[in-house]
């Protein structure tokens, strides 16, 4: 009997220890979904909107920060200006941003209420202080102190209240620009590389560099050439149109980071009284026209739509920039010439405008020609002259005109292969550097170590290349008597070879 009783004690201490688990458990769930429900209306408290105002209603916008402050009002076309200096010209999306943060102030996070002291939070001496009007008189001020320890948020308070709040980034870096920020920047016109017709580099002191679309030129006596680079040597050369491209993309993206002076009186200051340098491009634009191109500048033919009748006409334009002192974060005041403003332009973007080689730019064959265009070829060195001629008879077969060509080598017949395998030698030869400006005369009186006359069915004028000795290792370029260049010596070496082996 006593163990009976003694289990049945057992049973009902072990319900009683399930029941009060069982009501920890209810009281424990209970109070969890209070705290829930007031963390929820907490967070939904916290961003609750403390300012509302209508955004068509705010009509004037007053900012102050550590380095500028300014009142901005909207006239009556409805465009954001000056208040002090109407003509300044404001940036209306900057405008615009401080307008619409104050139809909305949100905070995140109300840090703490009835606080005196705001020292601790940067608020005594604010970073930011921010004031709209609206047309009715209602005004709103908000001020905004230091960055939160966690970064990305700021402390702030409202006009009206002595809260703390937590706001975000936007109300610190929206009303922090400086006068130079506000300003409108001038934007500059978009360039297609390849619609590029001339580039002119002038710098105050030193080489200006010029080059032109000109494929008719005479100078270019390869063929292979559209441009002519100009300047800075003293005979205009044929250009590379593959190194041209390269250098013509350096001017296609153009901006200019901010405005330091709208209005500048003074050039002076900042170098444009006498430019550093002066770039001007030539471009052209293709726009719609029911009249066909009148452009000049690149001979094409006007492309038209399938679907529609209207013709690309290819408009010239042209920019010119006026590049005058760095500033003190070495980048660069920059105008242009119908314009007042000053504006900025970073460095790395100056230099690839300014520092061109012009070598680098140059057609490198020396007479690479096309042998369509050669009747023949004089090779002459030491007194011994080999000759390569070509004769062409065209005759009509089925009502079609049909060439043929005759190969000789020193009046010998030669095969097409053989013969093509020798002038392939001829023409291969390429500058491989400027030559020295010390040097420029040092040919004149040197004996030529080959001769190269080409005989063009082209021209009446033949085209001489000699290749005069001016070291071990370099030979000078004489081109129809022009002399700018050097080239390596084993060229020269290639071309006799090429007649010993034949």
């Amino acid at each position: 009997m006593a163990g009976s009783k003694r289990k049945k004690n057992i049973g009902l201490l072990l319900l009683l220890i399930v029941m009060i688990l069982l009501l920890g458990v209810y009281f424990w769930m209970t109070k969890y979904n209070s705290d829930k429900k007031d963390s929820k209306n907490d967070t939904a408290e916290t961003n609750k909107a403390i300012v509302t105002l209508d955004k068509d209603t705010i009509k004037t916008i007053y900012f102050k920060n550590q380095e500028y402050e300014m009142t901005l009002s909207l006239n009556s076309k409805g465009v954001w200006e000056d208040k002090e200096d109407p003509g300044f010209p404001v940036n209306q999306t900057y405008a615009g941003n401080m307008q619409s943060l104050f139809t909305d102030i949100a905070p995140t996070n109300t840090l703490t209420k009835d606080i005196d002291d705001l020292t601790a939070f940067g608020l005594d001496k604010p970073a930011v202080t921010a004031t709209a009007t609206t047309t009715d008189g209602k005004e709103v001020t908000i001020t905004v102190g230091n960055e939160t320890p966690l970064g990305g948020e700021y402390y702030a308070t409202v006009k009206g209240n002595n809260a703390v709040y937590v706001v975000g980034a936007s109300y610190h870096s929206y009303f922090g620009y400086k006068r130079s920020e506000m300003l409108t920047v001038e934007t500059l016109p978009s360039i297609t590389a390849e619609n590029i017709t001339s580039l002119d580099v002038a710098p105050k002191d030193g080489k200006e560099f010029q080059v032109a679309y000109e494929p008719d030129s005479p100078y270019d006596y390869s063929g292979f050439s559209d441009y002519i680079i100009k300047k800075p040597y003293t005979t205009p050369v044929a250009a590379d149109i593959d190194s041209l491209n390269t250098l013509f993309a350096n001017y296609t993206a153009l901006s200019f980071s901010s405005c330091e002076d709208y209005k500048a009186a003074d050039l002076s200051k900042y170098g444009l009284d006498k430019p550093a340098y002066t770039i001007a491009i030539g471009y052209y634009e293709e726009q719609k026209s029911d009249t066909g191109s009148t452009d000049t500048s690149k001979s094409s033919t006007d492309s038209t739509d399938s679907k529609s009748t209207d013709k690309t006409a290819k408009v010239s334009k042209s920019l010119t920039l006026l590049i005058g002192n760095a500033n003190d974060d070495g980048d660069y005041y920059v105008k242009t010439p119908d314009s007042n403003a000053v504006n900025v332009m970073s460095k790395s973007t100056v230099d690839k405008l300014v520092n061109i080689d012009a070598y680098s730019n140059t057609y490198k064959y020396t007479n690479l020609i096309n042998i369509e265009n050669v009747d023949s070829v004089d090779i002459a060195s030491e007194g011994t002259t080999h000759t390569l001629t070509i004769k062409r008879e065209t005759k009509k077969e089925n009502d079609k005109d049909v060439t043929t060509a005759t190969y000789t080598v020193d009046g010998k017949k030669a095969e097409e292969d053989a013969f093509k395998k020798i002038y392939s030698v001829v023409i291969t030869p390429k500058t491989g550097r400027e030559i020295p400006a010390a040097d420029l005369n040092k040919g004149k009186n040197e004996t030529p170590d080959l001769t190269l006359t080409f005989h063009l069915n082209t021209s009446d004028t033949p085209y001489v290349v000699q290749f005069k000795p001016y070291d071990d290792s370099y030979d000078i370029v004489n081109t129809n008597g022009t002399e700018l260049f050097l080239t390596d010596a084993r060229n020269v070496k290639a071309v006799l070879d090429s007649f010993s082996a034949k």
